[in-house]
């Protein structure tokens, strides 16, 4: 402490400190809204796209990445509260409804550096986006477009074999691990769906020639 300066007493540190931490709180409050209308409208736009509302889905894409990008301006000065459970949260669905809108359309997959998200929002984000290509997947057996269905799951499988090599803490990955074991599941699942959608259609176009057997056969009956 240099010479003459002046020593704050307890209750003038305190007091400072109050005051800090009264602005902090007020700014919190005030982005609270702000993340949950985050994660509203990624689940609108995963609603679009599954949809293959593109136009509206495009529009909403936008909106949310500047909604990011002015969420990371208004923390500029507060990494703890960008870092925050509930705004490290809300940008999970971010990455999560926007790398969905871009494997749906076949585009190239964004970088966690284009959506402005930090890399544990962002590969938890790809992580669940894969539960939803398995409902791109059933929608597409349904639709007898098998072909679709296996790229679905040609990217689910590069996302769970990538996703197994990380091996850093839960506090790292925000719990990537348990989304890695429940992506295995949905994976096997998915594979199982598609094994049996192809069975049916190899059957299906065996059907017509054991009909044509079996009307010969009744032919040669007396």
């Amino acid at each position: 402490m240099s010479e003459g300066e002046k020593v704050k007493s307890l209750g003038e540190i305190l007091e400072e400190i109050r005051k800090r931490l009264d602005v902090k709180e007020t700014l919190r409050e005030e982005i609270l809204p702000i993340a949950r209308q985050l994660v509203r409208e990624s689940a609108t736009l995963i609603k679009n796209a599954h949809r293959k509302e593109w136009d509206e889905a495009s529009s909403r894409r936008n909106a949310l990445l500047n909604a990011v990008q002015n969420l990371r301006a208004k923390l500029s000065n507060s990494p703890d509260l960008w870092f925050a459970g509930f705004v490290q949260d809300a940008l999970k669905e971010v990455a999560e409804a926007c790398l969905v809108y871009s494997l749906l359309r076949g585009e190239p997959v964004p970088t966690p550096e284009e959506l402005g998200v930090d890399d544990a929002p962002y590969l938890n984000g790809l992580l669940e986006a894969m539960g939803e290509l398995r409902r791109a997947a059933l929608d597409s057996i349904r639709s007898e477009d098998l072909t679709t269905a296996e790229r679905f799951l040609a990217i689910m499988d590069e996302v769970y074999f990538a996703a197994i090599s990380f091996d850093q803490a839960d506090a790292v990955t925000q719990g990537a691990r348990r989304r890695t074991d429940t992506l295995r599941a949905i994976l096997e699942r998915t594979r199982s769906d598609i094994t049996l959608a192809t069975q049916y259609r190899k059957l299906a176009k065996l059907l017509p020639i054991a009909s044509e057997i079996t009307g010969e056969e009744e032919e040669l009956l007396p």
